[in-house]
């Protein structure tokens, strides 16, 4: 029932909304039927970030596709956690290892190795919009431990005007979700992967693109 109710709302309620109430618009989507087990890797300025990317996924991707999101921030309370899970079917991880439970990277890998997908924002939390901060560690760790996984790049432009960080109100106004090729990145030097990763999601913004999170 969970299920049919979370599709119910992607197809006729959260899709739309973001499209035509927000203006959300989504470039090369197809590129998420072309694997069938994949990181999306992204650029991070806004809460509705992860929501929009999920409501571009294929039907069939949706209920094994997770969420990467902080326990710390996103478990405050039963409501939030609950609805982070119902909604973006969120994998809530411990920034910080606690002793004698498994590290944030463990539990990730796990999923992996169970065949399921990740949304992962490298950044680590939401940046300046337009500006890609340092990337951590984690994505080129868990590349290396999957050598075969491709992961699907992903530009949001735009999203840090619609909802900005520390604001709670959307202001609909275009903003865009463009999805790159599948790709696989050489297993080597950690910091070169991540290089590589980050390449892989600027070359997706072209240089004559407007900056659609300024006014």
């Amino acid at each position: 029932m969970k299920n049919i109710i979370n599709q119910f709302l992607q197809n006729y309620i959260i899709r739309p909304f973001l499209s035509f109430i927000i203006g959300v618009r989504y470039e090369n989507t197809a590129a998420l039927e072309q694997e069938q087990q994949y990181i999306i890797v992204a650029n991070h300025n806004s809460h509705l970030d992860a929501l929009s990317i999920r409501a571009a996924l294929p039907k069939s991707q949706r209920k094994k596709t997770f969420t990467v999101a902080a326990l710390d921030y996103f478990g405050k309370n039963n409501f939030c956690k609950r609805a982070m899970q119902f909604f973006l079917n969120a994998i809530l991880i411990k920034r910080k290892k606690t002793v004698g439970e498994p590290s944030a990277i463990e539990t990730l890998d796990g999923l992996l190795k169970k065949g399921k997908s990740l949304i992962l924002f490298p950044e680590g939390s939401r940046g300046q919009p337009g500006v890609l901060a340092e990337f951590k560690k984690g994505i080129a760790i868990l590349l290396k431990k999957n050598p075969q996984l491709a992961i699907i790049p992903a530009y949001l432009n735009g999203f840090g005007r619609v909802l900005p960080k520390d604001s709670h109100l959307c202001l609909p106004m275009l903003c865009k979700v463009r999805f790159g090729e599948p790709l696989r990145v050489e297993t080597g030097d950690i910091e070169m992967m991540l290089q590589k990763v980050q390449a892989a999601i600027l070359n997706l913004k072209p240089a004559t693109e407007k900056d659609l999170n300024k006014f």
